[in-house]
């Protein structure tokens, strides 16, 4: 199947001579996404490849000279230290008549943040794990919910999480053991291509107890006391982790809510393999999580507005676990249950707060979809839920 962005890729970044710049998690399917979309095998060039290394540094124009027809891919050249010099070189000089696709992890997504030299020549776009609804033709915002594509069950989803390895192996242990072995990698050896950490043996025990958190308010203190470091090195280990596609913030909405916390955000992980089995429903609001942001950053790296996600608390504790804004406003409020089949006051009463008019309770089990009118609220099993997203 092809993946959701490659389409996109194409026509919004190649086509118009922009490079497209592709970043995501470790072992996500960024590269063989790539690959899928040269015309030529020779136009494949890796970091990891010493002799394309060698040649890189001497000149990257001669670097990539021996070309078939079609786009070229540069995969991992975050790596070197002057790669955005380098690769304004190669644009400069080429992009006129090249189509350049750029994968990599943490780099590519860190340095499009502050200042950049190579502002203007490239589009950016985030690749994120398997979905329900996966399509090499996603939904556009008006079009959601309005289909109905079950590519990848929820229930798989759940035990095998949504990287492309473990989910198509189908094998509840070797995944687990992907897991643990993609963690390592993460923990050892991305985090040279970040900074030098003076503890990784400190920074892995800090990947173990982040899991530990999801669905709480995050606390640098509580990680601080449990790792035994400095509050700033704790808060400067976790931007690190979140950098490297650990895992990612969802920050409070304020906007229109009296007496709303706007401080402590929340964090939930990429990998879900990460939260024990047995914690089910953290299992459940992090996939939900997962979902969500796929489809506000597609519709946002795409081109289609702007779409962000939040979660909704006030000093009264009353909370929903997550809103969907466009264009900053309240869009969609989705609150995760397990088997509740009333409406929740809490979304209830947010759902009037902020005037939003798609409310949704999600439930476990199947072929459920029922509505409340007086509550404007539909309560809706998972799978049929995102059955209609991106």
């Amino acid at each position: 199947m092809e993946r959701y962005l490659k389409k996109i890729l194409r026509e919004d970044a190649l086509h118009s001579h922009k490079m497209a710049f592709v970043s995501g998690p470790r072992q996500v399917g960024k590269t063989t996404m790539g690959k899928s979309l040269l015309d030529s095998r020779q136009n494949y060039f890796s970091w990891d490849r010493t002799s394309f290394r060698k040649a890189w540094a001497r000149s990257p124009e001669e670097a990539i000279q021996d070309l078939g027809k079609g786009p070229v891919l540069l995969d991992e050249i975050h790596k070197d230290r002057r790669w955005k010099t380098r690769l304004k070189g190669v644009y400069d000089s080429l992009g006129d008549r090249l189509e350049i696709i750029v994968t990599g992890s943490a780099r590519l997504d860190l340095f499009r943040k502050g200042s950049d030299s190579l502002l203007g020549r490239y589009i950016p776009y985030r690749l994120h794990p398997f979905s329900v609804a996966e399509s090499s033709d996603p939904p556009t915002p008006e079009e959601l919910l309005q289909r109905s594509t079950v590519n990848y069950r929820w229930e798989d989803l759940i035990a095998l999480g949504g990287f492309p390895e473990p989910l198509l192996g189908s094998h509840q242990r070797k995944a687990e053991r992907w897991s643990r072995l993609r963690l390592d990698r993460l923990a050892f050896e991305d985090t040279r291509d970040i900074k030098t950490l003076s503890d990784l043996n400190a920074f892995r025990l800090l990947l173990d107890l982040i899991p530990e958190k999801i669905g709480s308010l995050f606390s640098f203190n509580s990680l601080r006391e449990d790792v035994g470091v400095a509050y700033a090195t704790v808060r400067d280990w976790v931007m690190v982790a979140e950098a490297l596609y650990f895992g990612f913030f969802v920050r409070p909405y304020s906007r229109g809510v009296r007496r709303a916390i706007r401080a402590e955000p929340k964090f939930y992980l990429y990998d879900i393999l990460q939260i024990p089995q047995i914690e089910r429903a953290k299992r459940l609001e992090n996939l939900t999580a997962l979902h969500l942001l796929k489809a506000c950053q597609y519709w946002t790296d795409s081109g289609q507005g702007l779409y962000e996600l939040h979660f909704v608390r006030d000093k009264e504790r009353r909370e929903v676990d997550f809103l969907v804004t466009r264009e900053r406003k309240p869009w969609v409020l989705i609150e995760c249950k397990s088997n509740s089949k009333s409406p929740s006051s809490r979304l209830a009463h947010f759902a009037e707060e902020l005037k939003c008019s798609l409310n949704y309770q999600l439930v476990e089990g199947s072929g459920i979809d029922r509505l409340f009118p007086a509550q404007n609220i539909r309560i809706v099993d998972y799978e049929k839920f995102f059955s209609g997203w991106v």
